[in-house]
């Protein structure tokens, strides 16, 4: 399913008569609930998304449920809860809960606010050097997948933070011919934007944790040494368009979406025609 038919497809449940859509009051009357009752049920779901988003890990409903003090109450209370401030979420904060479609009742909370990126002052959202080198790792090693039709191997993905000067092969694997080509080290300051090892970063945060990045086993040349393949992840597929990984590298190469044929005709097929629109 494309993007485009995933956020067709939210934007129609939202409209439908589900429990999420009933006015506040006929939801109190259907359950048997006072309407503050309700609003306090929505209000502490609303919270308990935002807080635990915070380190950007798959909110599970069942956590939710558990400390919301929702568990003994009717699975249509729940469902209608989750629901409205689901609604809540994305008509106060721009924000919208999906559902991984690969674990049931878990959500990604994806930002749906147009970034100014031109201006500063009307941005939104206000990230810390941090937070600003890690989210730009995570896109340059998604623009780096993308290019290569959609997976890497692990050897070429940390060849590549090697040339990037965030990643450092460790000293014990350096061995024979090669031991002494293992490039420069790591400025600190730089490894501590990835708390000292970008490898556990890029394996424990991102594939682990926050689900940019999938990792699969996979059989390398030698059958002795594990070797594995790097894709997009689930948040990925939700979060990042294809057209602004293109549109990053076509400004640095300073050429046009069409010299890259197979990732332009992708973009197109996902997003719509006008998605590389440059006006």
């Amino acid at each position: 399913m494309s993007r485009r038919d995933r956020d067709e497809d939210y934007d129609a449940s939202q409209r439908r008569g589900k429990p999420g859509s009933q006015t506040p009051g006929q939801s109190s009357q259907q359950h048997g609930f006072s309407k503050d009752d309700m609003d306090k049920m929505v209000s502490d779901a609303t919270f308990y998304f935002l807080v635990a988003d915070q380190k950007k890990s798959l909110i599970k409903r069942a956590d939710l449920c558990k400390y919301c003090d929702l568990n003994k109450k009717p699975r249509d209370v729940q469902v209608d809860v989750i629901n409205r401030a689901m609604q809540h979420l994305l008509k106060t904060f721009g924000i919208k809960a999906q559902e991984s479609e690969s674990k049931k009742g878990c959500y990604f909370l994806i930002n749906q606010l147009q970034e100014n990126q031109d201006d500063e002052s009307l941005q939104h959202i206000n990230w810390s050097e941090k937070e600003n080198a890690q989210m730009g790792l995570t896109f340059t090693i998604l623009g780096l997948i993308f290019m290569s039709n959609g997976k890497v191997s692990d050897d070429t993905l940390f060849k590549f933070l090697k040339l990037l000067g965030v990643f450092e092969e460790e000293r014990s694997k350096k061995t024979g011919r090669g031991a002494d080509q293992g490039g420069d080290p790591v400025d600190p300051e730089v490894s501590d934007l990835f708390d000292g090892d970008t490898k556990k970063f890029v394996n424990d945060i991102l594939v682990g944790r926050q689900h940019y990045l999938r990792r699969d086993r996979v059989q390398g040349p030698d059958p002795e040494v594990e070797a594995y393949e790097y894709s997009w992840g689930e948040r990925a597929e939700f979060e990042v368009k294809k057209s602004d990984v293109l549109k990053m590298v076509c400004e640095l190469y300073e050429c046009e979406p069409r010299m890259f044929k197979e990732q332009y005709d992708k973009v197109k097929e996902a997003e719509g025609e006008d998605a590389l629109d440059t006006e």
